[in-house]
């Protein structure tokens, strides 16, 4: 009896095991679709990355770690260094104007697209995503660059930019 309840137990694990594994592969495609959409042209550049389960893991965490926290995303109340965009003006020149005079942004400055819904985050260059800030907006979502220590945050229809100095 006993012999049969540990068998038991480790094909339960193992179908465990293989839920999971199947799970990270469906989010992977998830991922791999956005950023196809998000960077078309990103197979011949190499530009655009998916972190392996881990890696994103490692940048949540830090991302935790820079930026005050509440239920609702970043306390932004709590932030001393930011400026809001809202939805309804042009707000694309000016985002890139902000991000380049307070920031040295090269094009080897990298940031992370981390949306909580996945657990894969994407990794690319910030220049691609200062760019094509329209196309990535979308809420739950934050760009984050740890070298620049900067987060953009997409709250109730605005477009949110902060940094620690």
């Amino acid at each position: 009896m006993k012999g049969r309840k540990g068998r038991l137990k480790k094909l339960l694990e193992k179908q465990k095991q293989k839920e999971i594994e199947e799970e990270i592969k469906r989010d992977y495609e998830l991922v791999l679709e956005e950023v196809h959409e998000l960077f078309p042209k990103s197979d011949s550049t190499g530009e655009v990355e998916i972190l392996l389960k881990e890696d994103s893991d490692k940048i949540r965490d830090e991302l935790f770690r820079e930026f005050p926290f509440c239920s609702t995303g970043i306390d932004w109340t709590r932030m001393f260094c930011k400026t809001i965009f809202s939805n309804h003006i042009d707000y694309e020149s000016s985002l890139v104007e902000l991000v380049m005079t307070n920031h040295q942004v090269n094009n080897e400055t990298d940031c992370y697209i981390i949306d909580f819904k996945y657990q894969h985050a994407i990794k690319t260059k910030l220049i691609n995503i200062l760019h094509r800030i329209e196309e990535v907006r979308n809420w739950d979502l934050y760009i984050y660059s740890p070298q620049l220590k900067l987060v953009i945050e997409f709250p109730h229809n605005d477009i949110v930019v902060g940094w620690n100095v």
